[in-house]
């Protein structure tokens, strides 16, 4: 290597040394995102897992509840709806003040009705859900899966071509 070449290596190399483990943390991660794919199970898991070891190890972090959120959405996409419900509930209880505290209600509630197939704990959280956001951007979505839990996709369909 030519000397240019070799001090400037050597900079990059301190600057990567330099980083805090939080930070190193948030670049894998930036990294894994850049990868992430709906169509291969590994990559998402391996960002599912990137995110869930921050929020273990950063729990006070501003990024937390947004990780904790990802990392459920990956859940219920590689069929982990359990481990969704637990991570998306630990929002609303550890996060209640974060942005995503909305959201995670209702994914909640549609993890239930939808992948684990529970119309009991589904109702649960709609309705708690439609008393803490009446006027929240999902709230008629949470209303229209009240009003059709239990019933199939074509039983809804066959009753709005009834109603015309």
């Amino acid at each position: 290597m030519q000397p240019k070449i070799k001090f400037i290596f050597f900079i990059l190399v301190a600057i990567a040394a330099c980083q805090s483990p939080k930070e190193k943390a948030l670049a894998h991660i930036k990294s894994l995102e850049s990868n992430d794919s709906a169509f291969s199970n590994q990559l998402m898991s391996q960002l599912k897992t990137a995110y869930l070891d921050f929020t273990k190890n950063y729990p006070d972090d501003e990024h937390t509840p947004e990780f904790m959120f990802r990392a459920a959405q990956r859940c219920i996409v590689l069929q982990q709806p359990s481990e969704a419900v637990i991570l998306l509930g630990t929002i609303g209880e550890k996060y209640s003040k974060s942005p995503f505290t909305e959201d995670a209600l209702f994914l909640e509630a549609y993890t239930y009705e939808n992948n684990l197939n529970d119309t009991l704990h589904a109702r649960a959280y709609y309705v708690s859900f439609l008393k803490k956001y009446p006027k929240g951007e999902l709230a008629e979505d949470a209303r229209l899966a009240i009003d059709n839990l239990g019933r199939s996709p074509e039983d809804i369909v066959a009753g709005l071509v009834e109603q015309d």
